[in-house]
C-alpha cells in the first residue's frame, strides 16, 4: 500500500473553509402557555467565567408562581438572507483599516449555518474623489461608517484585492435568561481564516487551520433587523462589530448571454417557468440575466469553422467573449459578471464548456469569466442509453435539456464541480447530461423528468464558501482537487502496477524533463481503470519532494471543467498509458534546487463510489551548476512567466518569457535546457551556416 502521510499535499488537495449547521438541541422557543424551560446556560461573558446565574424559580414551578418573575426570557431570531457586516477593531484610528462585508444566514432543520466574508477598507478609500469635507463632517462620516452599512436592498461588492478574511460560523447562542434589568443579547462564533494573496493577482489560498476564533456579541437597536455589539477573541475585546440585514437572498450576480450571429445559433430559452435566474433563485442567489443578443464573429477568428469543435478552441472562446459589447475585465471589483456564449458546434462535441481554466486559453489570467453553450451539439445515442426521445437531437431541439446543460456551465464559471466527486451523480444541475440520463433511465424520463435546480450539496457551496471561491475573477479553478478523498478511503489495488519514465534522471536547473506513466493490469481478470491518462482531468496527479523534504504539487497549467473521463475494463496483461512535462505547475517549478528529488505519480479514479488508485515513484538528482551557461540559464528559465508559458506552449503569450528564451537560445544553445524546448517546439533548430553543411569540405 502506498504510504499516506502528506497525502493531501501529494495529491494537491484544494482547502476551502465552508459553514456547517449549527444544530440546536432542543426549541427555546418561548412558550407561555407550557412550563418555563429547565436551567439552560446564560450567554456567556467575554472570557473568564460566566455572569452570575439569576435565580432559578423552584421545580417544578411553585402555584402561584412568584411574581413578577426576577428574570427574562430573551430570544432572538435572525432572518434569513444577507447581512452587511461592519468590523472596527480596537483602537482603530481615523484614517486605520477597517474591515466590511458581508455574513449570510441560512435556516436548516433544528438549526442555522452562518459565513461571512470581509474586507480591509480606510475611510480615506471612500472619500477620495469625492467633495471635500469639513472636518465636522469627516468625524460624522467616520461614525456612520463604524455601522453595518443600508445598502437599500442590494447585496454590496468589494474589490477582490481588498478580501481580507472568511469566517466560518461555529456557534449561536441565540436564547438566554437574564436577570432583569439586563440587557438581551446574543452571539454568534466564527473561526477567522485569513486569505493569503499572492504577490500578484487574486490566485491566493486558505490555511487548513483558523488563525483564531472569535465570538461577535450583538444587541438589537431601535432600527429594524440592526444588530449593534462587541467582537472578542477569548477574553480579549478586539473591536466594535454590526450587521444589518439587506437581502433575503445570500448572494447576487450578473450573468450576461451573448449568441453568435450565424449558422442560427439559438440561446437556451425559458422552459415552463424555469429559467437562468429561477435555478439560481432556488440557491438562494439573486442572478440577473442581460441577453445581449447576436454577436459577429471577430476580425481575430476569420476563416473559422463555427461548426468546429469548440471544445478545443478555448482561446477562440475568449477572444468572443472580449469582443462582446462593454466587455470589461476589471468590472469584476464592483461586480460577479458570468458571460455565456452560444456557439452552434456539432453532435458529439460534449454540449458546452466553462473556457477561462487555462493559462493558455486565458490571455488575461483572469479566471471563470465565461462559459459557452453549443446549441447544435446535443445527445448522442453513444454517449448514453437513456437520452430516450433526445436520442442524436441536437439541443436547440430539447429545450428543457438545452437550459440544464447551459446552467451546468455557469455553474462551473461559479467554480462548481461534477456531482460524482461529490456523493454521486444524481439529477441536478451539476451532474454531467450523460450521467443525468442513466440516473433517470432507472426511474424517469430524459428529458422531460429533468430536475432543474442544484442539488443541496451544491446549494450549501453557492450560499457558504468564501467569496473568492465562488466569485468570477478570484481563484482558479481547481475541479476534483476541492473533493479530495481521505487516503482512508482509497481502495489501492495490486493489480494495478503504475511504472514511470523520465527522459533524463539528472536534469540541469531550468530543464524541462519528459515524464512517461504506464497503469498495467497484473491481475487475472479484466480491471475497469480510466481510459486515458492525464493530468488536465485530475485522474493523473505528480508532486515533488525536493532535498529540504519540501512537497510541490504539479498543478496543470489547465484544469478540464467537464473532464472526458470514462472507464474501460483493461484486460489481464493490458495496459494504458500517458505522458506530460514536468517544468512547472501552478504550485511552483518542479526543480528549482540541486540534489535528490522523489517524483512521484498517483492516478486516482472512482469504480462504483469507490475512489481506487495506484502510484509510483522515481528519483530525480538535479545537477548543480558547473559553468557560467548553467547559471545563466537558470536564471533566465526559472522564471513564473517562462514555466506557464512551456506548460502552455506558447511563448509569446506570457510576458517577458519569449525574451528570456531567445536571450538563453542564442548564448547557450548547447545547454540541455535550452535543447528540451527544442524538442518541445518553443526554440528552433539551429540553422547550419551556408557551405558548411553535411559533406560539405
Amino acid at each position: 500500500m502506498p504510504r499516506t502521510d502528506r497525502f493531501k499535499e501529494r495529491i494537491g488537495a484544494v482547502f476551502l473553509p465552508e459553514a456547517d449547521t449549527i444544530l440546536f438541541e432542543e426549541d427555546f422557543t418561548p412558550n407561555p402557555e407550557g412550563p418555563l424551560p429547565g436551567p439552560i446556560p446564560p450567554l456567556p461573558g467575554p472570557g473568564g467565567p460566566p455572569p452570575p446565574w439569576p435565580p432559578q424559580p423552584p421545580w417544578p414551578p411553585q402555584f402561584p408562581p412568584p411574581w413578577p418573575p426576577p428574570f427574562k426570557i430573551c430570544s432572538t431570531t435572525l432572518k434569513q438572507g444577507c447581512y452587511t457586516l461592519h468590523f472596527t477593531p480596537t483602537g482603530a484610528k481615523l484614517w486605520g483599516t477597517r474591515f466590511r462585508g458581508t455574513l449570510r444566514v441560512e435556516h436548516v432543520a433544528n438549526g442555522i449555518r452562518t459565513s461571512a466574508d470581509l474586507y480591509s477598507y480606510r475611510l480615506l478609500d471612500d472619500l477620495v474623489g469625492g467633495p471635500i469635507l469639513p472636518p465636522i463632517d469627516v468625524l460624522r462620516a467616520a461614525s456612520a461608517a463604524d455601522e453595518a452599512a443600508d445598502t437599500g436592498g442590494t447585496i454590496p461588492i468589494y474589490r477582490r484585492r481588498a478580501y481580507h478574511a472568511y469566517l466560518k460560523g461555529t456557534g449561536a447562542q441565540l436564547f438566554s435568561i437574564v436577570a432583569k434589568g439586563t440587557k438581551c443579547a446574543f452571539s454568534l462564533d466564527f473561526d477567522e481564516f485569513v486569505y493569503d494573496h499572492p504577490a500578484t493577482g487574486f490566485r491566493g489560498s486558505f490555511n487548513t487551520t483558523p488563525n483564531r476564533s472569535i465570538r461577535y456579541v450583538f444587541s438589537k437597536t431601535i432600527s429594524s433587523d440592526l444588530y449593534t455589539g462587541e467582537a472578542f477573541a477569548g477574553s480579549t475585546k478586539i473591536g466594535t462589530v454590526s450587521i444589518r440585514r439587506v437581502s433575503a437572498s445570500y448572494r447576487h450576480a450578473n450573468l450576461r448571454i451573448y449568441t453568435l450571429d450565424g449558422g442560427a445559433v439559438t440561446p437556451p430559452a425559458d422552459v415552463a417557468g424555469s429559467s437562468f435566474a429561477t435555478i439560481f433563485a432556488d440557491a438562494g442567489w439573486d442572478l440577473s440575466v442581460t441577453d445581449g443578443g447576436q454577436i459577429p464573429l471577430p476580425a481575430a477568428l476569420a476563416g473559422i469553422d463555427i461548426f468546429g469543435d469548440w471544445s478545443a478552441m478555448e482561446a477562440a472562446l475568449h477572444t468572443l467573449m472580449s469582443s462582446v459589447p462593454g466587455y470589461d475585465a476589471t468590472a469584476l471589483d464592483s461586480a460577479w459578471r458570468v458571460y455565456l456564449v452560444t456557439v452552434p458546434a456539432r453532435l458529439g462535441e460534449f454540449r458546452g464548456v466553462m473556457f477561462d481554466s487555462s493559462f493558455g486559453a486565458d490571455p488575461n489570467a483572469i479566471p471563470r469569466e465565461g462559459s459557452a453553450t453549443f446549441s447544435h451539439d446535443g445527445y448522442p445515442s453513444s454517449e448514453s442509453a437513456h437520452f430516450d426521445t433526445a436520442a442524436d437531437q441536437q439541443q436547440f431541439n430539447v429545450p428543457r435539456a438545452f437550459l440544464r446543460s447551459a446552467a451546468h456551465e455557469v455553474g462551473h464559471a461559479f467554480n462548481q464541480i461534477h456531482q460524482g466527486f461529490e456523493g454521486g451523480n444524481d439529477n441536478s444541475i451539476m451532474t454531467p447530461t450523460p450521467s443525468v440520463a442513466n440516473v433517470l433511465g432507472a426511474a424517469g424520463t430524459f428529458p422531460d423528468d429533468i430536475n432543474l435546480a442544484f442539488n443541496e450539496t451544491v446549494k450549501k457551496h453557492l450560499r457558504h464558501l468564501p467569496d473568492p471561491a465562488v466569485r468570477p475573477g478570484a481563484m482558479d479553478f481547481f475541479g476534483s482537487a476541492i473533493a479530495a478523498p481521505e487516503p482512508a478511503d482509497v481502495a489501492w489495488l495490486e493489480t494495478a502496477e503504475l511504472t514511470v519514465d523520465l527522459s533524463t534522471t539528472t536534469p540541469r536547473l531550468g530543464e524541462p524533463v519528459g515524464l512517461s506513466f504506464v497503469l498495467s493490469n497484473t491481475g487475472e481478470v479484466p480491471l475497469p481503470v480510466p481510459a486515458s491518462l492525464d493530468t488536465e482531468s485530475l485522474t493523473v496527479r505528480i508532486n515533488v519532494t525536493d532535498p529540504s523534504g519540501r512537497i510541490t504539487f504539479m498543478r496543470p497549467e489547465k484544469v478540464r471543467s467537464c473532464p472526458r473521463t470514462s472507464l474501460e475494463p483493461l484486460s489481464p496483461g493490458s495496459s494504458v498509458s500517458g505522458s506530460t512535462t514536468m517544468f512547472w505547475g501552478r504550485d511552483g517549478f518542479a526543480f528549482e534546487t540541486p540534489g535528490r528529488h522523489v517524483v512521484e505519480v498517483i492516478v486516482l479514479w472512482d469504480i462504483a463510489g469507490v475512489p481506487a488508485g495506484t502510484s509510483a515513484e522515481r528519483e530525480v538528482y538535479v545537477s548543480y551548476p558547473i559553468s557560467s551557461a548553467d547559471n545563466e540559464v537558470a536564471a533566465l528559465f526559472l522564471d513564473p512567466n517562462v514555466g506557464a508559458a512551456v506548460q502552455a506552449g506558447n511563448l509569446a503569450a506570457f510576458g517577458t518569457a519569449e525574451e528570456r528564451v531567445t536571450r538563453a537560445s542564442s548564448t547557450a544553445k548547447t545547454h540541455p535546457a535550452v535543447q528540451a524546448l527544442t524538442r518541445l517546439g518553443l526554440v528552433e533548430e539551429p540553422k547550419e551556416p551556408k557551405g558548411k553543411g553535411r559533406g560539405k569540405k
